[in-house]
């Protein structure tokens, strides 16, 4: 199969035809990452959206945590979750919707190909082709809409889990 054919297989584009698809493939860039180069860097002042076309990623975040000792805080990187092109079709896509930096590090796992589009190409986009990126729209709402719903599900399943195990007598 073809990185094309990869790239018009993203689930942001069911709908679109395969004329449609290459006017976006020939804007975007194409990257290679060998295992273990970062791809994105949380906090990262970063606008594009990654097209995931081949390989494995992990995705982490730093957070802050009190130390054991009790001297005060320490950083700690902690994985999230590996996620593989097959199944992920995107990564970056909230930096196209919002003026913040990366919300995660976005690290490859094993080696992988990306096509990237910048924000300001992604609009021109869009306002050139209202009713492609109409579809390409409403598909991204579709999987951030999941996300949360998935997200939620986790969040009651954590709080769940330590209301259970804080009830417990010590």
């Amino acid at each position: 199969m073809s990185e094309f054919d990869k790239f018009k297989s993203v689930v942001i584009l069911k709908g679109i035809s395969e004329d449609q698809a290459q006017v976006l493939f020939d804007i975007c860039t194409r990257h290679v990452y060998e295992k273990g180069e970062i791809i994105m860097q949380e906090e990262e002042d970063r606008h594009s959206m990654f097209f995931f076309i081949e390989g494995e990623v992990a995705v982490s975040n730093v957070i802050t945590m009190k130390a054991s000792n009790r001297l005060g805080f320490s950083e700690v990187e902690k994985s999230l979750v590996r996620l593989k092109a097959e199944h992920v079709g995107m990564l970056g896509e909230m930096s196209l919707f919002e003026e913040q930096p990366r919300s995660a590090t976005v690290k490859a796992y094993e080696p992988c190909i990306l096509y990237e589009i910048e924000k300001k190409e992604f609009e021109g986009f869009i306002m050139k082709h209202p009713s492609i990126g109409s579809v390409i729209l409403y598909n991204i709402a579709m999987i951030l809409c999941a996300r949360i719903r998935n997200g939620n599900r986790d969040v009651l399943k954590l709080t769940t889990a330590l209301s259970i195990a804080l009830s417990r007598p010590q």
